[in-house]
C-alpha cells in the first residue's frame, strides 16, 4: 500500500501517540509502520526504531524527491540517516532499505 491521503489518514485507525521528530544525529534502523501525504508536497512516515523510539520522518518532493520514502512499503526495514544542518536542525538526509 502507498501513502494515505490526508483524508484517508484522518479516517484511519493509526495511533500517532508516542511518535516524535528525531532530535539525534546519526544512522538508525527501524520498521516503517505508516505513511501519509502532508500539506506541503511532503511525505510523512512513522518509523519504529530498533532502539525503541518512535519517530516521525518527513521528506519533500524538491529538491530530494522524497528520499525514496514514497516507494517503501509498510513493514519494510529502513536505514535512516540524520544530520544537523547549518541552522542547527536535525534533517533526514538519506533513506535506504535496511539489510
Amino acid at each position: 500500500m502507498g501513502a494515505y491521503s490526508r483524508r484517508q489518514f484522518a479516517m484511519s485507525d493509526f495511533n500517532r501517540k508516542g511518535y516524535n521528530f528525531n532530535e539525534i544525529e546519526g544512522v538508525f534502523t527501524g520498521t516503517l509502520v505508516c505513511k501519509n501525504w502532508g500539506r506541503k508536497c511532503n511525505i510523512v512516515a512513522y518509523v519504529d526504531l530498533d532502539d525503541g523510539r518512535k519517530i516521525i520522518c518527513t521528506a519533500f518532493q524538491k529538491p530530494d524527491n522524497y528520499l525514496g520514502l514514497d516507494t517503501y512499503e509498510i513493514g519494510q526495514r529502513l536505514k535512516l540517516t540524520y544530520k544537523i544542518n547549518p541552522k542547527g536542525n536535525n534533517k533526514l538526509i538519506a533513506v535506504q532499505k535496511a539489510k
